[in-house]
């Protein structure tokens, strides 16, 4: 098997405000940098891959003005073909690079990095996470993830949230928050061990919930040690809800049940989420309606690597990432750039994922059976250079007809 590797480090998250971003008007195009006109030529590089998916690279070479260099990998998956699935490691706060994960899965073909993650504290992904139907992250505040069908073998983006509650003879109460980064300003936050071993946040009182009941009442700071397997910790931030918590008791019955709300927000009426096999979250819509909603702020002005996923007229999606030279700290392209070039490669709708040193992407030309041995050529960006700004435990991935594959 041989396992191909394109595009690479610099920097962390394109666009680190993706609210502000859907809500405003496209930018400027006179006020960005332009788009190289790298994908007016033939790519330099065409290969097949199994299940009807196709690569095309274009690589500008080395050049005097490093900065200067650009890669891009398109990988199109034709509609209903391969099977988009959520690779995880074993919890949020544990690195993961998709390499190891990708070797531990030899029926993926195409695999891709996530969106953003928190480089600080316990560096988990910033945005909501749900594997295999189970809520791992989430949050009663609006949040953006990709949507992944299996059956119907189909990713589309979502405008969605965490709904729920937590209910015992005492009442209910709202799920404010799972395994979030901040306690809920309202409702009960709900961590699991899916945190990992790092300190999460925890309120005045906590109570952990194991097999339905009530085991133990925990007060101050050693509610903020990682559950054990089975367990569940209910805390709050807001004083009824802390006092609610605080009145259950040891041995009592005690539920929680979480879903997710929302909508397909690139489908025509905006269809419900329904119950997708997996949630990813991702950084931005940079590309809505043929629109490039990308700003052109310093940062965003900033050549970096990015990644993300494009949305063809047909249905067809396209895995795409940019980067300049191999190793480099700089080079790739602009937000708005990188919009242009995604319109450029027939996107309708496009959404952008985290970018700069985690910006990964990895195709297999046959998969099962043992590695092919290793074919010298020329270096495109290597991947995994900076290895601690790597995302946590957040990667997608298609691939063929299979066995389902575990995530953790």
């Amino acid at each position: 098997m041989t396992l191909r590797r394109r595009t690479i480090p610099a920097l962390a998250a394109a666009l680190a405000f993706p609210t502000a971003v859907l809500a405003a008007a496209p930018a400027d195009a006179g006020s960005c940098k332009a788009p190289t006109g790298i994908l007016r030529t033939n790519p330099d590089k065409t290969m097949n891959l199994p299940g009807g998916a196709s690569v095309r690279i274009w690589d500008t070479g080395n050049l005097k003005a490093n900065i200067k260099e650009v890669r891009i990998v398109a990988v199109r998956i034709p509609a209903g073909s391969l099977i988009p699935r959520a690779v995880t490691s074993s919890s949020l706060s544990k690195a993961a690079t998709p390499q190891s994960q990708a070797k531990g899965n030899d029926r993926a073909v195409v695999v891709i990095n996530g969106g953003v993650f928190d480089p600080s504290g316990a560096s988990i992904p910033v945005r909501s996470q749900v594997i295999d139907g189970t809520v791992r992250k989430g949050t009663s505040g609006s949040d953006q993830g990709l949507a992944l069908y299996e059956d119907t073998r189909t990713a589309q983006w979502t405008l969605h949230k965490t709904t729920g509650t937590v209910g015992s003879e005492h009442g209910s109460r709202d799920v404010g928050a799972v395994n979030w980064q901040t306690l809920a300003a309202r409702g009960v936050s709900v961590y699991t061990r899916a945190w990992g071993p790092s300190a999460h946040p925890a309120g005045s009182r906590t109570v952990v919930v194991k097999g339905g009941r009530v085991t133990k009442v925990l007060k101050g700071n050693a509610g903020s040690r990682r559950p054990g397997g089975g367990e569940s910790f209910l805390t709050a931030r807001s004083r009824s809800d802390s006092d609610w918590v605080g009145s259950l008791r040891q041995g009592e019955a005690v539920t929680v049940r979480t879903e997710q709300s929302g909508y397909l927000g690139f489908l025509a009426k905006h269809p419900a989420i329904g119950t997708p096999d997996s949630v990813l979250g991702v950084s931005s819509a940079l590309v809505r309606s043929g629109q490039n909603r990308a700003g052109c702020g310093s940062r965003d002005e900033t050549l970096r690597p990015r990644s993300g996923l494009l949305w063809l007229p047909n249905g067809d999606l396209i895995v795409a990432a940019v980067a300049g030279r191999p190793n480099a700290a700089a080079g790739g392209a602009t937000a708005h750039q990188w919009g242009e070039y995604m319109k450029q490669l027939g996107a309708v709708h496009a959404v952008n994922l985290d970018g700069g040193s985690s910006t990964t992407l990895l195709v297999r030309q046959r998969v099962g059976g043992p590695p092919d041995p290793p074919r010298p050529r020329r270096r495109l960006p290597a991947i995994g250079a900076r290895r601690a700004h790597l995302p946590r435990a957040l990667l997608g991935h298609w691939g063929e007809t299979g066995p389902r594959i575990p995530t953790s």
